[in-house]
Parts: C-alpha cells; structure tokens; sequence
C-alpha cells in the first residue's frame, strides 16, 4: 500500500484551538507608577552609560555628550525607550516598573504578548496624545490606544498558576439550553 495516497485521511493530531479571554485590566494608579518606575529606570540607565562612556573615553566623550544635538538626542532616546520596551515586554512580560508592581502584559488570550505585540505596543507608545488614552478610558475597561492596538492588556500578575481570566462564553454556548424557539419546518414558514 502507498504511504503517500492523497485519498486518505490525515493522521495528524488535532489541537483544541487557543481561548480568548475575559481579561481585567489592572488599576490606573498602577498604571502609573509602572511608568514613573520605567522612567526613572530609562533616566538611570541613560546616567549609567554616560558615566562609563566618560570613565572609558575620557574627554572626548563628555565633548560628544555637550555637543549633541537636539535631534540626535530625541532619535537616541526614541530607539533606547523602543528597545528597553520590545525586550522586556517581549522576552518576559514585563518591564522593570511592572515587576515592582506586581503586573504583567498579556494578550488576549493570557499569554506573554511576544516580540511582534510587545514592538507593536511600543510604537503606539509615540502617537500623539496617546498617554491621555488611558487617563480617558473607562473605569472598566482601563486600556489605552497601545494596549487596545495590540490586542494586549496590563493585568495585576495571577497567583498560584490562576489564569489570566476567565474563558468567553459565545452566544452559541447562552442558547445550548435550547432557550430559542425551535426552528419552524420549511412547510409551515411558506405562506
């Protein structure tokens, strides 16, 4: 018999699709102290690096950091605040100021969101106004534009291997019980 018979059935094990979540988002007053604490962490590291270039260069690199200009100042800024966050959010689901606060980013099926979600995540982060879009959401819903774009939510971090919601029940699954009405027969619907 041919092993390569395009009539038969694949063997293949089925995997039950992933579940999208209902997820709560954590406390705005959270939200804000993860970007106070990331912040000051971007303002430490930036000191950090200046202080080592200046111990290693010596003269020349305090001439390079006076003479900067406003422009190669804004694109170094961009690019380290675009890495601190891509790495992080990507590689563990977290920054420096979610750690400390005890909260994590997920996607919207609880995972960690990954280095796609956490560099789309990171460039919401320069549309203009975008910080006031989580200071204007809802109460509820607590996202803003570069949660909500990405398809990504800042939640309080689980216990005990708790998932990160609760599972979303389709409209399919509220009308199991045979709450609608049975279909009428073809013969009778005809006028």
């Amino acid at each position: 018999m041919d092993e390569h018979d395009p009539y038969r059935a694949s063997s293949a094990a089925l995997t039950a699709p992933l579940e999208k979540l209902d997820i709560e988002s954590t406390t705005k007053v959270r939200r804000f102290f993860n970007w106070l604490i990331d912040k000051a962490v971007g303002y430490a590291c930036w000191a950090v690096g200046a202080a080592v270039a200046v111990v290693i260069l010596g003269e020349p690199a305090v001439q390079w950091f006076e003479e900067m200009s406003r422009l190669l100042e804004l694109v170094l800024s961009v690019v380290s605040m675009l890495a601190y966050y891509t790495l992080m959010e990507g590689a563990f689901g977290f920054t420096i100021g979610k750690l400390i606060t005890n909260t994590r980013v997920v996607d919207e099926y609880g995972r960690p969101p990954g280095f796609g979600r956490a560099l789309l995540r990171s460039l919401c982060r320069f549309i203009p106004f975008e910080a006031f879009s989580l200071l204007m959401s809802e109460d509820s819903v607590r996202r803003g534009w570069h949660d909500s774009l990405a398809r990504c939510y800042v939640i309080d971090r689980p216990r005990n291997g708790a998932p990160a919601g609760r599972p979303r029940h389709s409209i399919s699954d509220q009308f199991a019980d045979g709450v609608l009405p049975p279909a009428r027969p073809a013969a009778e619907s005809a006028p």
